[in-house]
């Protein structure tokens, strides 16, 4: 009975694992800002769908600009299979290894993450609007995403923006971020999954989470908008 049990769990854990593995559901990694929070860096790895292959991506941010500065993406997937219970980390750290001069150049300090003032949980109901406070400084904030999208399959394609105010003592801050007339290809769908304030707290990173269209179902990928608020 205690073998048969055994090879029963054995075959639920290794069904768990190829479910998982079948699914194209990237993971974010803040990487830091600069010293003077200049640049932000973040990475992302998975399992594509399309191959099966690990992958792992990296970005650096020119924040004021809100854009990736000359050379600061990379990209790279890998040929070697992953065995079960294991995740593509191992493709982020091998990436990331290959990317110090980048690191080094823009002088991001992986342990300068910025402060976290909102993140979606898994299964928590996602928003139109979000409000929350700040309970250091205890600036209030409503922050709205705004999307559209047409087509469907292969020929869906999204566009977004956000519009957003901070009220304090002594007044209120509207913004708007974003691009509203540019709809990126094969994407369905965009929501806000982290809000990080820099070191400096001058800065937002808004981390956006989007559902990409692909022939084996929905694929989850990330990106930034960042904004200067003080």
């Amino acid at each position: 009975m205690k073998i048969r049990l055994a090879a029963i769990s054995f075959f639920i854990l290794a069904a768990g694992v190829v479910s998982a593995f079948a699914g194209d559901t990237a993971t974010f990694i803040n990487l830091g800002f600069s010293d003077d929070s200049g640049y932000f860096m973040f990475g992302l790895h998975g399992i594509d769908g399309n191959t099966n292959r690990p992958f792992a991506e990296i970005y650096t941010v020119d924040v004021k600009a809100n854009n990736f500065v000359s050379g600061g993406v990379a990209k790279e997937s890998f040929a070697e299979s992953l065995q079960p219970g294991q995740d593509a980390s191992g493709a982020f750290y091998t990436l990331l290894g290959k990317n110090i001069p980048l690191v080094n150049k823009f002088r991001i300090k992986h342990l300068r993450q910025g402060r976290l003032l909102y993140i979606l949980l898994n299964g928590d109901t996602i928003k139109e609007e979000l409000e929350f406070r700040d309970f250091n400084t205890q600036n209030q904030y409503s922050v709205r995403l705004i999307q559209n999208s047409s087509g469907s399959g292969a020929q869906v394609k999204a566009a977004f923006h956000i519009s957003f105010s901070i009220r304090q003592a002594a007044g209120t801050k509207n913004f708007v971020i974003g691009r509203p007339d540019f709809y990126r290809e094969k994407t369905m769908d965009y929501r806000i999954r982290q809000i990080v304030l820099s070191p400096d707290e001058r800065h937002l990173v808004f981390v956006i989470e989007r559902d990409q269209y692909t022939p084996q179902g929905k694929a989850i990928r990330y990106m930034v908008e960042t904004v200067r608020i003080f």
